[in-house]
């Protein structure tokens, strides 16, 4: 995969409206994976994961606690 398609922390928050430690939660989590790091350790997405990031925001609208969004992202995994 091209690094140059990939996106920074930042750039994914910018893009989805949310917080670079809403982000992180959502890692910590396991809703959102970084496709890799760079050498200095910045975390780097597919652009793809904006697309999650807005299904985390909709399940969350229709009343989804967290735990059931990270439950429902493992089988959409799958």
């Amino acid at each position: 995969m091209v690094t140059a398609t990939l996106l920074r922390i930042g750039a994914l928050a910018r893009k989805t409206g949310k917080t670079v430690r809403a982000l992180r939660y959502y890692e910590e989590l396991g809703l959102l994976k970084p496709t890799s790091h760079t050498d200095g350790g910045f975390r780097l997405y597919d652009p793809e994961e904006v697309k999650r990031v807005e299904l985390i925001e909709r399940l969350q609208e229709l009343g989804f606690s967290l735990d059931q969004i990270r439950q429902i992202v493992e089988v959409w995994r799958q």
